[in-house]
Parts: C-alpha cells; structure tokens; sequence
C-alpha cells in the first residue's frame, strides 16, 4: 500500500491512556503509531467517532497533551477496536512535546525517518 500521509508516523506500540471529559477514569489503550498529524489506537472499548473531538492523550506523566481528531476510519481486530485518527486540533507546545519524547523513548524512530526516501 502506497504512503499519502504527509507526515509519516511513528511507530511506537506504547501503552497510554485516553482521557474523556466525561469519563471517570482514563481509558487505557496502545498508541501503535503517531506523528503530528495524526495516530493509530486500539482498545478494547467500542467508541463513537465524537468522542475524540476532545481528549487528552498521556503517553507517560510527563507526556499529556489535548487534541481533537476525527477518525478517518476504525475497524474491529480481534477483541480490540483500531482507530485511525487525524489530528484536527493539536498546539505547537503539544507537539513539541510529542516529538521530544519520540526522541527520548524511540530514538530509532527518528533515525528511521531521516533515511526514509534517500
């Protein structure tokens, strides 16, 4: 399958957690991919698109940000329930943070992109 994401991901499979404002804990899920723009989650809830036009996303303590995001498209693996998503609200301090944290957690993430079309 041929790439058109403009950024492209990267892959981190990090446990983390979706927070909702609504919701009484966190839920958690696996992050399998993420850039600036946009990730791939799966979880074991079963969520309606409108959920993630707000929710904060914790990769670790020291790595929470907000976003909104539609989902560009879902599908159901197994138990689990893999949501395609498209950053339509992130801040630049959020992203920031995100790509530090790729940097520190997953530095052969970031190698890997730099070659990537040489």
């Amino acid at each position: 399958m041929e790439e058109r994401r403009r950024v492209s991901r990267w892959q981190i499979n990090q446990r983390a957690d979706l927070i909702f404002e609504n919701s009484a804990r966190p839920i958690p899920c696996v992050v399998e991919d993420i850039s600036t723009c946009g990730a791939r989650v799966s979880m074991h809830k079963d969520l309606f698109p409108e959920a993630f036009s707000d929710f904060n996303l914790a990769l670790d303590e020291d790595c929470v940000f907000n976003a909104g995001a539609n989902v560009a498209w879902s599908e159901k693996i197994f138990e689990r329930k893999v949501y395609g998503l498209s950053f339509n609200r992130i801040e630049e301090p959020a992203m920031n943070r995100m790509t530090q944290y790729i940097k520190d957690k997953f530095p052969d993430e970031i190698i890997k992109h730099v070659w990537r079309g040489i």
